[in-house]
């Protein structure tokens, strides 16, 4: 171990057949600041602990072991994606003068989570479901085709707790 004029200390780790010092350096991660794909890999922007931001660097998602922060980066992704979808239907509600639920363009495609359905309406022949979706504030009108398609097992459930089936055994023995 050797001191540093500051009165730190370094470690250095000598290897007997070379006369060179071989220094090993550990790299923390402080923070995730942003993500990329970048020739079809995953990539972290990383600020390092002790460095500043001039040294901060794109690396692979496969290469980190900081899954906290990367768990972290990608909830606050979402969330800003759920943001300006809202802030999107808002305008497009406002343009059209209606109630901002009631724009249709399908979350699904923007890679966001159902919920749970809240309702189910027929309008001139077609079925639609009112959803609520993860990092939405607003339910989302979407046509029964998308449903079936994107949660089947959500619809089904619906279904099951909204229609009103008559009792098998009673219509049989009466």
């Amino acid at each position: 171990m050797d001191s540093d004029a500051d009165g730190g200390e370094t470690v250095s780790n000598f290897s007997e057949n070379s006369t060179d010092f071989e220094e090993t350096e550990e790299y923390i991660v402080e923070r995730i600041l942003d993500r990329r794909h970048y020739m079809g890999q995953l990539q972290y922007l990383v600020k390092w602990l002790d460095y500043s931001d001039e040294d901060n660097t794109w690396e692979s998602a496969a290469d980190l072991d900081c899954h906290s922060l990367i768990d972290s980066i990608e909830s606050q992704k979402s969330l800003k994606r759920g943001q300006e979808l809202n802030n999107q239907y808002e305008t497009k509600a406002k343009r059209l003068k209606i109630d901002p639920c009631l724009v249709v363009d399908s979350p699904f495609n923007h890679g966001f989570t159902a919920q749970e359905i809240l309702k189910g309406a027929k309008n001139n022949g077609e079925i639609s479901f009112l959803i609520r979706f993860w990092h939405l504030d607003q339910p989302q009108v979407v046509p029964s085709g998308i449903a079936y398609v994107e949660i089947p097992q959500m619809v089904l459930k619906f279904y099951e707790n909204h229609c009103n089936f008559h009792d098998y055994l009673n219509n049989y023995i009466s």
